[in-house]
């Protein structure tokens, strides 16, 4: 078993203090718990990495917009803890320290980009997993169109930056995040 695996049981039997939780009810716990606990190391090592590289401001801009559109549109997956850091610190370095120092746009490519952005999130979202199924119709629609509407606002207020690198990095975290929706396929239930 791992080490956040083992972590994981020993709190959640720690969470539960004595008492027995039915099979289903533990498993969520733990699942939960390990999203915690993994999400948590990630995020404490790409805040250690992006402020020892002196990229944080653009990593916390671009994190801002990854959170507000995934946590809705959803995306793809990797196994295990350190494939998903690696590639999770690709993606950042990527639109954090790559997009920034990019030469300017033109407005008319941003805008471009950004329709394409919420067309793909339009067609694609929510993108579902065998942990997180999201299996009534109505809460399907309700992601996508929050996915999608957070796309068209992120893309309206970088088109109305005056700053290349922000705007490089807003832009460059959206293509990436729709970019990542595509190849995924809809999970076996």
């Amino acid at each position: 078993m791992k080490m956040m695996d083992k972590l994981t049981v020993w709190l959640a039997s720690l969470l539960a203090g004595g008492r027995t939780a039915d099979e289903k009810e533990q498993a969520r716990i733990e699942y939960g718990l390990r999203i915690i606990l993994e999400e948590g190391l990630k995020i404490l090592v790409l805040i250690l990495l992006f402020h020892g590289i002196h990229h944080e401001r653009y990593f916390y801009f671009s994190l801002l917009i990854l959170w507000s559109t995934r946590t809705f549109a959803g995306g793809m997956h990797v196994n295990g803890t350190w494939n998903c850091l690696l590639w999770t610190i690709l993606l950042f370095l990527t639109t954090s320290v790559l997009a920034p120092r990019a030469p300017a746009v033109s407005t008319g490519a941003f805008s471009l980009t950004g329709t394409a952005c919420f067309l793909i999130t339009l067609a694609k979202a929510p993108v579902r997993s065998i942990q997180r199924p999201i299996k009534e119709p109505k809460k399907r629609m309700q992601y996508k169109i929050t996915a999608a509407l957070s796309v068209a606002l992120w893309t309206t207020i970088l088109l109305s930056l005056k700053s290349t690198p922000y705007a490089n990095c807003g832009f460059a975290t959206l293509l990436l995040q729709s970019i990542l929706l595509l190849p995924v396929k809809k999970p076996k239930e």
